[in-house]
C-alpha cells in the first residue's frame, strides 16, 4: 500500500442516538432493520407557505424530560439532543470519566444549520418589537453542542466544531481518529447534532427545489437510488460515539463495536450545490489507503444517498470508478429513506449504523428503493434486512460546497 497505517488503533466503545426512529441505539437499529421510516407530516409549526410539508423530527425526544425551562432557553435543540445522545454513549462505553488526564480527552462535533433554526424565533420576535431571549447568543452558536458536552463531562482537551454542511460529523469522527492516532488524546467524544426543521429554513431549502414534495405519503417520500426519487426530506437528530485507543479499551476490558481504520477528505473544487463524481471518488480512495485496505476487501457501503437525481447518480459513478466490477457485489445502503437528512448529524448516524452492521453482521435495507434506475444499478438491498459477512465497510458523506468525508470501519479482531 502507498500509506503505512499507524499502529495506534482507534476503536468505537460507546454510541448514543437521538433520531426520527427513536431515542437509543437499540431502537434505532431495530427500526432500521425493520425498514421503518420516521418521516411524517410536520404539525409542530405552520408550513402553509412551503410546498414541502413533511420532515423527519426526532421521535421520542421530549426536552421537558431532560432539561429545565431555563436550560431550554439557553440550550439549542441540537445541543439538547447531543447531550442526551452523549449520555447514552458514555454509559454504553462503560468508561470512567473521572479517571485519567482530562486534557487528553477531546470533544469534536459536527454542527451546521442549527444556528439558523435556533435564531429564527428570536428574529421573528425582534421584528415584532419584543426584546427577545437574553440567552440567544450562547443558544445559536454552532459550537454550542460541543461546548455543552465538554462542560458536562469535564473534558479539557481539544474542543472543536466542524461545519462542512452534510459532511460535518463524518469529518468530526475523522479528526477524532487522527488526534488519537497521533497520540494527542486518548479519548474523544465525536459525532454531530443538528436540526433543519423550522418554517423559514424549510422554505429556503424548498426554493432550491431539492426537497421531496410527496406530502400525501410521508413515509414513502425519501427514495434513495430509486428512479422515481424527487429529493431530500429534512430531519434532525444526534449521533455520538466514544472513540478511544485500542490499548486503553483493552486495558479496561471494554466492549468494542468496530475499529475506525481510515478517513479520507477531499473537496470537489467545482460548484457550491452540484457535486462531481471525482471528489467522492478521491475521498473513497484516500479512506481505503489510510486503512491499508484494497477496494476488493470492502463488503459494505453506507452511502450518502440523499435521493436527489444529481447526488445519487454521481455517488454511483464514484463507487463504480473505485471498485470496478466489485461494486456489483457490495451491498450499498442509504438510510436516509428511513431517517431523512439531518445535515450535520447525518454522517454520525450513518457511521453508527455501519458499526452496528459490522458488529451484528447484518445490514438494513434501503427504504423506498423500489423502482430500478439504470444509472443507479448497484445492490441497494431493497427487499429487507440481510445477514452479511462484513470485515471492512465505508461510510460516505458528501456535502453542499463540495466537502467530502469517507470513513473506513473494520471488524475488530482480538
Amino acid at each position: 500500500m502507498e500509506n503505512e497505517k499507524s499502529n495506534r488503533q482507534v476503536v468505537i466503545t460507546g454510541m448514543g442516538v437521538v433520531s426520527p426512529l427513536g431515542c437509543g441505539v437499540n431502537l434505532f437499529w431495530e427500526k432500521l432493520l425493520a425498514g421503518q421510516s420516521g418521516v411524517k407530516l410536520i404539525t409542530e409549526f405552520d408550513l402553509s407557505r412551503c410546498k414541502t410539508k413533511i420532515g423527519a423530527s426526532a421521535a421520542g425526544f421530549y426536552p421537558d424530560e431532560h432539561f429545565s425551562d431555563k436550560d431550554q432557553k439557553r440550550i439549542s435543540r441540537a445541543a439538547q439532543m447531543s447531550l442526551v445522545a452523549a449520555q447514552e454513549a458514555v454509559i454504553d462505553s462503560g468508561i470512567d470519566l473521572q479517571k485519567g488526564d482530562s486534557t487528553r480527552k477531546a470533544v469534536i462535533l459536527g454542527s451546521s444549520i442549527t444556528g439558523f433554526t435556533s435564531a429564527e424565533p428570536f428574529f421573528e420576535q425582534y421584528y415584532d418589537g419584543w426584546q427577545g431571549n437574553p440567552y440567544i447568543i450562547p443558544k445559536v452558536m454552532n459550537n454550542a453542542p460541543a461546548s455543552n458536552l465538554s462542560i458536562k463531562f469535564g473534558f479539557r482537551g481539544p474542543l472543536l466544531t466542524t461545519d462542512a454542511a452534510c459532511a460535518s460529523s463524518a469529518h468530526a469522527i475523522g479528526y477524532g481518529l487522527q488526534l488519537i492516532r497521533n497520540g494527542s488524546v486518548d479519548v474523544a467524544i465525536v459525532g454531530g447534532a443538528d436540526s433543519a426543521l423550522s418554517p423559514a429554513v424549510m422554505q429556503a431549502w424548498s426554493m432550491l427545489r431539492v426537497l421531496s414534495s410527496r406530502n400525501d405519503t410521508p413515509e414513502q417520500a425519501c427514495r434513495p437510488f430509486s428512479k422515481d426519487r424527487d429529493g431530500i426530506v429534512l430531519g434532525e437528530g444526534a449521533g455520538i460515539l466514544v472513540l478511544e485507543s485500542e490499548a486503553l479499551a483493552r486495558q479496561r476490558g471494554a466492549r468494542i463495536y468496530a475499529e475506525v481504520s481510515g478517513y479520507g477528505a477531499t473537496s470537489d473544487g467545482h460548484h457550491i450545490t452540484q457535486p462531481t463524481a471525482q471528489g467522492p471518488m478521491d475521498a473513497i480512495h484516500f479512506a481505503l489507503r489510510d486503512a491499508c485496505i484494497l477496494p476488493g476487501e470492502v463488503q459494505y457501503i453506507s452511502a450518502h444517498g440523499t435521493a436527489t437525481l444529481w447526488n445519487d447518480r454521481n455517488e454511483t459513478q464514484a463507487i463504480k470508478a473505485v471498485f470496478g466490477d466489485h461494486a456489483y457485489r457490495i451491498p450499498i445502503v442509504g438510510i436516509k429513506g428511513a431517517i431523512g437528512h439531518s445535515i450535520a448529524a447525518t454522517g454520525a448516524l450513518e457511521c453508527i449504523s455501519t458499526a452496528l452492521a459490522i458488529k451484528n453482521q447484518q445490514i438494513p435495507p434501503t427504504v423506498n428503493c423500489q423502482v430500478p434506475d439504470p444509472e443507479c444499478d448497484l445492490d441497494h438491498v431493497p427487499e429487507g434486512s440481510r445477514q452479511h459477512v462484513i470485515e471492512n465497510a465505508i461510510s460516505s458523506s458528501f456535502a453542499f460546497g463540495g466537502s467530502n468525508a469517507v470513513l473506513t470501519l473494520s471488524r475488530f479482531n482480538e
